[in-house]
């Protein structure tokens, strides 16, 4: 995997503020600042843009029902039309390729520890290896847990806002199924502050979690 890191200097009045594409399907830009407009063209993902003007907006970008995600409509320089904030970010990103030619985007940040435990579980067979791998990042943690023939995978988020989770989910579960076409989970069911995708392939009980602190947690599991 390839990843390209991409500055933001959106704290810096001195200099223009930018923004990054992270959908990994594209930004649509829109004739108008509404949904309801033309369609125009899209910018692809890890595309950098200048802004020109924020337009405030009550609309959302609409994911499924009882799920949306607010944003403003934002006027990039050199570029007619206009782009929901959703589809952005302000965060230094990095973008690149799989090895199967897949658009990545990883806003977790600089990985900064990895431990790894095993525990012996007991079951009425006996006493079996449960195998956990831990990462630490810049804006979170991953947690890998390996038992039974059955993978768990969580992450819990700490710096990043809702739009940033949602497109960072979709480009970790997603699976290029030609030059053209990527299968990306699709949305459930919203209960609570739990948010369910039905998952790619064998990923089981997808699901994005907002806690009231801030804290997103993305977790999932597969078996084989």
């Amino acid at each position: 995997m390839i990843l390209l890191a991409i500055p933001v200097f959106g704290q810096d009045q001195k200099k223009k503020m930018q923004s990054t594409v992270i959908n990994i399907l594209g930004a649509n830009v829109y004739e108008q600042p509404t949904f309801g407009s033309k369609t125009l063209t899209k910018l692809v993902v890890g595309e950098l843009i200048t802004i020109e003007k924020q337009i405030p907006s009550n609309e959302r970008f609409q994911i499924g029902p009882g799920f949306s995600i607010p944003g403003n409509w934002i006027k990039p320089e050199s570029i007619d039309g206009y782009i929901f904030s959703s589809d952005l970010t302000d965060k230094e990103v990095d973008t690149g390729l799989n090895k199967f030619g897949q658009h990545l985007i990883n806003l977790r940040g600089k990985l900064l520890s990895t431990e790894t435990e095993e525990k012996q579980t007991e079951t009425p067979m006996g006493n079996f290896p449960k195998y956990f791998e831990f990462k630490y990042y810049e804006n979170g943690n991953y947690t890998y847990i390996e038992w039974d023939g059955c993978f768990d995978h969580i992450y819990e988020y700490k710096n990043l806002s809702v739009n940033e989770v949602y497109h960072q989910m979709v480009s970790d579960y997603s699976k290029l199924i030609n030059e053209n076409e990527i299968s990306v989970p699709s949305f459930f069911e919203k209960v609570d502050n739990n948010v369910k995708f039905e998952g790619v392939g064998a990923t089981q009980d997808l699901t994005i979690e907002c806690k009231e602190n801030g804290i997103s947690v993305v977790s999932s599991y597969d078996c084989t």
